[in-house]
């Protein structure tokens, strides 16, 4: 019975990786602190405990909760990317880093993942002294549910600290903005796999082009007792990575030549598009004739469905009227077509304007 529910479990459910890992390592526990069992095969311990993670799932536990988001390709979905499978090649586990840094916390760099234009990370922070700690994001409030954390109770943060007996601890991980790849803003996530284990996930635009990168990032820890920022306790973690990514370059210009959008407030010049694995990139090259900053620019199919953005902590910048401005995107990845649109909105007065047809640049 064992055998055909293993077998249709393998078949039908996929197993977390994280889930895997700690298979694997209480293997290798019970391997070696049970002399007795010498003549038991390792594939049957791992059959029997992927079996208890079935029942587990199927009886609607909730100790594995938190755990379907970790990793780059989890936390890219759940804010409603969409990671395209050769993307997911190209991602890298457990890259060799170097960690400096006092603190209770260790910093481990479990995923990154890199193109031409951006770059994502996942840290996982544990307590080096377990059992005693909660660990929360910066942002997070104690009155806030710790459900936000990804840990499944109706308690708050406080609440549910108190009744464990645990310090709370706010703690981050992401880019050093004063690194190398050119990093201004960044967006993040994370989720507690235990209470005093979290992964931190970061994504950032980078200006760094090369093939080889050395990634910087800083993790942090603050005490309930804190009462400046010298009361932080700071690790720097950096490691490298290789750009293995194919990248595409293409560029469009206006249809009719003129270009002009918003009434006559704004002319478009070009669009420039990165297409990469991941996603695609675009800066529109623009100039402002008349004031209006609060104008944004972005790029439609000719059937008129807006492309997808892709929140990869990208931003846009907009020069002074009568100057060259360029908008930068990141959106999610499409096919790209001969032709397309960019549509100017203003949304202050929520008014869309009439798209500039562009084509292919030959």
């Amino acid at each position: 019975m064992d055998d055909k529910l293993f077998d249709i479990f393998s078949e039908e459910t996929e197993v977390p990786e994280c889930v895997l890992r700690r298979v694997d390592e209480t293997l290798e526990t019970i391997e070696n602190s049970a002399e007795s069992h010498r003549g038991y095969q390792r594939k049957n311990w791992k059959r029997s405990l992927i079996l208890t993670f079935a029942a587990v799932m199927a009886f609607g536990a909730t100790v594995f909760a938190a755990e379907k988001y970790i990793g780059i390709y989890g936390f890219f979905q759940e804010v409603g990317n969409k990671m395209p499978e050769e993307a997911k090649e190209l991602i890298e586990k457990d890259p060799v880093q170097q960690e400096d840094g006092d603190s209770i916390l260790t910093y481990t760099v479990k995923e990154a993942l890199c193109d031409k234009n951006s770059v994502q990370v996942v840290v996982e922070v544990t307590a080096k002294e377990r059992g005693k700690y909660l660990l929360a994001g910066q942002d997070a409030l104690n009155e806030d549910p710790v459900r936000n954390l990804g840990i499944e109770s109706d308690k708050t943060i406080e609440e549910y600290a108190a009744e464990k007996g645990l310090t709370i601890i706010k703690v981050g991980a992401s880019f050093d903005f004063d690194s190398d790849l050119g990093i201004e803003t960044a967006v993040g996530n994370y989720r507690n796999l235990e209470d005093d284990v979290v992964d931190f996930y970061s994504s950032a635009v980078k200006t760094n082009e090369s093939k080889n990168l050395t990634v910087s990032c800083i993790g942090t820890a603050t005490l309930p007792d804190a009462k400046c920022v010298d009361d932080v306790m700071r690790t720097n973690i950096t490691f490298q990575l290789e750009d293995k990514s194919q990248g595409k370059s293409m560029t469009y210009v206006p249809v009719d030549g003129e270009g002009i959008t918003a009434d006559g407030k704004v002319k478009i010049l070009s669009a420039d598009i990165e297409e990469t694995e991941v996603g695609d990139y675009v800066t529109i090259h623009c100039i402002f004739l008349e004031e209006c900053d609060s104008i944004s620019l972005d790029v439609m199919d000719l059937n008129g469905n807006l492309w997808q953005l892709s929140d990869l902590g990208g931003g846009s910048e907009v020069a002074e009227s009568g100057k060259e401005a360029t908008f930068q995107r990141s959106y999610q990845k499409t096919d790209l077509a001969d032709e397309i649109g960019i549509r100017g909105y203003d949304y202050e007065t929520n008014t869309t304007y009439e798209p500039v047809k562009m084509k292919l640049k030959k």
